[in-house]
């Protein structure tokens, strides 16, 4: 007959042993990274449901009020706790919102239909569309200054008055679905035409093209290829960069980055891994590091010279631009994940963005990085590193407002 007192030791021992073996599988399970490690960087602060993919970049205003334009047809304004504030039908969207210097916000529908909207969620004005719009518009972003917005448009590009909507001129040649246009501090207006860069004064005069038309555009020309201007062979996919200097950077589909003077005159280039379409826009740290995130997977880093610093593979497709924080983090979204990359290339934090994303993520003055997926939802995270980096171009369209106006300007 079994002893009581050795029965009642073995099933303690069993027990506290069954206790060690539970503590150290927790302790090997916490130490992998697993989802809950991976996200212990952005705690998840709340989450908008939409209904339909979110491509365009989300923008920002001074009193907290996020932005974001969706495919079901809609522009949506939330709170800073992600609450609706209200919503304007103005039909698909593929283009984000730029916010004007009053505050105004102005979203361009699939159909080339441009619309100005109060902060109260009510129409100011509606202008374009009409029979030669493209109906199939693709990912456009407009540039504003004190006067004009200046949208892509048919591989043109047309300068509508803030006030009132009347398209004051149009300039370009030529057919492309794809531009983003940025203004330089010499106040040149740039944006992709077929197959190279056009800069134009606020008059709607072109002042240089690359690569430059040789020979000259004449009316022959136009006439032998249909009144289009001839191709390039620069085709932009993304936005531009402008630094300090005027000197901007841009990615082709080729998979060249070109890095041009203030002229339009390239000065060097970098080419990521072949065979991989380039549409994220650089962005430019406050020492002159220029981060390049590239449809290969990679981010890269260079030196305002050039050469390579660093690369990080995030092992997929990357659509958006990054974002740059306060004390250099970077912030970039690949197909399915946000990472936060420090200043040297190492990933220090990770997240999951449920549904996708190719819409340019931002950050608040508080930290809060903002996503906007293709699922339709729109989710903010509580950052750590800062709000956006004082830079000459930190974010897609440099600001939070989606200027894509230079500083210096």
């Amino acid at each position: 007959m079994a002893n009581p007192g050795s029965s009642t030791a073995i099933t303690r021992a069993l027990l506290i042993a069954v206790i060690i073996s539970a503590a150290l599988l927790m302790s090997e399970c916490s130490s992998k990274p697993g989802s809950q490690q991976q996200n212990a960087d952005f705690p998840e602060k709340w989450e908008f449901a939409g209904t339909s993919p979110i491509a365009g970049a989300l923008a920002l205003a001074d009193d907290g009020t996020l932005y974001a334009t969706s495919e079901d047809g809609f522009v949506y304004a939330l709170d800073p706790s992600g609450k609706l504030k209200w919503k304007f039908e103005a039909g698909p969207m593929m283009a984000g919102p730029t916010i004007g210097p009053d505050g105004t916000v102005y979203v361009s529908n699939n159909e080339e239909h441009i619309f100005a909207i109060n902060s109260s969620g009510t129409e100011q004005w509606a202008a374009g569309g009409g029979p030669y719009a493209d109906k199939q518009i693709g990912r456009i972003a407009a540039a504003v200054d004190q006067n004009f917005l200046y949208t892509p448009w048919r591989g043109q590009i047309r300068a509508i008055r803030l006030s009132g909507g009347m398209i004051a001129w149009s300039a370009g040649f030529g057919f492309k679905r794809d531009g983003v246009a940025s203004i330089l501090p010499s106040g040149l207006i740039v944006y992709p035409g077929v197959g190279r860069v056009d800069a134009m004064d606020s008059t709607g005069r072109i002042i240089w093209e690359y690569p430059a038309m040789n020979p000259p555009l004449s009316v022959d020309m136009l006439l032998q290829n249909g009144g289009h201007q001839p191709s390039g062979n620069f085709w932009l996919e993304s936005g531009m960069a402008v630094a300090a200097d005027g000197s901007f950077y841009a990615t082709a589909s080729d998979t060249r980055l070109i890095a041009f003077k203030p002229g339009g005159n390239p000065r060097w280039e970098f080419k990521t891994k072949p065979k991989r379409t380039n549409r994220a826009t650089p962005v430019i740290a406050a020492d002159g590091t220029i981060y390049v995130a590239s449809g290969d997977g990679n981010l890269y880093a260079l030196n305002p010279g050039g050469p390579l610093i660093w690369s990080v593979d995030t092992t997929d497709v990357i659509v958006a631009t990054p974002v740059l924080a306060e004390d250099g983090t970077i912030y970039v979204v690949n197909t399915d994940t946000l990472f936060a990359i420090s200043p040297e290339g190492n990933i220090i934090g990770k997240a999951s963005v449920v549904g996708g994303a190719d819409s340019a993520p931002t950050l608040g003055p508080d930290g809060t990085i903002y996503v906007a997926s293709l699922g339709g939802k729109i989710m903010a995270f509580a950052g750590k590193h800062g709000g956006l980096m004082n830079s000459p171009w930190p974010k897609f369209q440099r600001d939070l407002a989606n200027s894509g106006r230079s500083r210096q300007f």
